[in-house]
């Protein structure tokens, strides 16, 4: 009987320990809106990532093809 008691007891801290093991690390989901206060032709791509970094508090900025400047936050 001791040895089943110690076969499911280490069976058991397997288990658990493996389960720690198993995190799967996922990508957030990013959005791009129009920047509300850049003005201006967006022809530089870092212009408008500094602007949505430092203005607007958000991850990055890039000028699209449109010539205007759309920054990117996680959804």
């Amino acid at each position: 009987m001791e040895k089943k008691s110690l076969a499911g007891l280490c069976f058991l801290f397997l288990v658990l320990f493996v389960a720690q093991e198993v995190v799967v690390q996922t990508e957030a989901r990013t959005c791009e809106n129009l920047a509300n206060s850049y003005r201006g032709p967006c022809i530089t791509t870092g212009s408008c990532d500094d602007h949505c970094k430092n203005k607007e508090h958000l991850n990055s900025g890039r000028c699209r093809d449109d010539f205007r400047c759309w920054c990117t936050k996680n959804c």
